[in-house]
């Protein structure tokens, strides 16, 4: 069979491993003890050749066992057995792995398109269906840079007004451009009150909403939404117009004599001052309003794309989860496959070495060993004490015996020596 080299110590499986005829096993045992019997009386008992025969009857049995070809195909047949099985756990394991590793290359595949199109939507839109202009970049700055200038405006004139015509007390003199505009409205307010400096401070946000909201239902479809931009627009009217009569009504009472009219809304209809102060708020507000109209426009186009970009971010994120599974398995069927390919090539050693039914070779030795005691016991002449010291000396030299083969205990049925790899 080749050199044999490595010892190994298995656990009989499933209990079946090492089943025997026991008449065959019995035939053996009166063979053993009747050799051991017949071996002690021609040595007259001697402890050291014991140690002798017994190492002899140990290589007899290693002798038998490896050239008895039926007895090593039995004892090998579960571990071949168990070979089959480990070896088509093994290709269904490969046919496992090759399933996942196709389905990690095409994961792969979409988070590479997925990042092509980030990088592609923003050189051409067109080609995923998303339509802008590809002017709205510089469109979108140049009305940016044209609103806050507007809202800035916007902010001063209304805060400016609204203090002149709801708080302020005019001195005589004074000019229509001084009326509306005052450099310490807010300063003044404070001076006021809280409540003064909070109703002037926070007028042009209700202006800002409002164009706002017009913006929101231009958006929209239907004749609802435009009656409710007309509204709007006429709300935004009427409150300029109302700032405009309260200035110009006190411009005009500094103003007037005694021939003069009572300041009212048809002296205020035909006051240039009026529909000046109205115009400077109320078509400026206009033109904020439309310019921020156009900005949002063209940042909903820009936002086109960010949201594109974003959608696809995410799909990556999912992506990069399912991958991330999919590599946990793949690291986990390879450790099983190495597992499956190890005990195989463990399982082929033993096939191709030599298995020893030891704890058979122990019960032989056993009543080998009980036929020389008996001859010690009932045939040697030699005297109580004498007997009693050579029975314990040969109890010693079996017990380090059964020892060095580790037949002590009965953990193991088997003793496989495996062929050099």
């Amino acid at each position: 069979m080749g050199l044999l080299k490595k010892l190994t110590a298995l656990t009989s499986q499933n209990g079946k491993m090492n089943v025997v005829k026991p008449e065959a096993i019995e035939k053996e045992k009166i063979t053993y003890h009747e050799d051991g019997y017949n071996t002690s009386k021609a040595c007259q008992g001697n402890s050291h050749n014991l140690h002798i025969s017994l190492d002899a009857l140990y290589q007899k049995f290693e002798n038998k066992c490896k050239t008895d070809f039926n007895e090593q195909e039995r004892l090998k047949q579960p571990y071949a057995t168990e070979q089959k099985g480990k070896k088509t756990a093994l290709l269904n394991k490969t046919e496992e792995l090759e399933k996942v590793e196709i389905n990690i290359k095409k994961v792969d595949e979409d988070i590479e398109k997925l990042n092509q199109d980030i990088r592609k939507v923003k050189t051409h839109p067109e080609e995923y269906f998303i339509d802008i202009n590809n002017r709205s970049s510089a469109k979108f700055w140049i009305g940016l840079s044209f609103l806050l200038p507007l809202a800035v405006y916007i902010f001063i004139f209304y805060i400016s007004t609204s203090f002149s015509a709801f708080f302020r007390e005019f001195d005589p003199g004074i000019s229509l451009f001084q009326g509306m505009f005052d450099p310490q409205a807010l300063s003044k307010a404070y001076k006021d009150g809280w409540l003064e400096l909070c109703f002037v401070l926070f007028i042009p946000f209700v202006f800002f909403a409002l164009g706002y909201l017009i913006h929101m239902f231009h958006e929209k479809k239907g004749w609802e939404s435009k009656f409710k931009i007309i509204v709007l627009f006429i709300i935004t009217f009427l409150f300029d117009a109302i700032l405009a009569y309260l200035i110009d009504e006190k411009l005009y009472n500094l103003n007037k004599t005694f021939e003069s009219e009572p300041f009212n809304v048809s002296v205020a209809f035909q006051s240039v001052s009026f529909w000046v102060i109205i115009f400077a708020g109320f078509v400026s507000y206009i033109v904020w309003g439309l310019v921020f109209d156009f900005v949002m426009k063209e940042h909903a186009d820009r936002d086109k794309i960010k949201l594109f970009i974003r959608e696809k971010k995410e799909a990556i994120f999912e992506k990069d989860k399912i991958l991330s599974k999919l590599n946990e398995r793949v690291e986990k069927i390879e450790e099983e496959r190495s597992k499956l390919k190890i005990r195989i090539t463990e399982l082929q050693n033993i096939i191709d070495g030599c298995i020893l039914p030891v704890m058979n070779y122990k019960a032989l030795s056993t009543e080998y060993f009980q036929g020389w005691q008996e001859y010690i016991s009932a045939g040697l002449r030699m005297g109580g004490n004498e007997k009693d010291l050579l029975l314990i000396d040969c109890s010693k030299i079996y017990e380090k015996h059964i020892k060095s083969l580790e037949l002590d205990t009965d953990t193991y049925q088997n003793k496989v020596y495996t062929k050099t790899q």
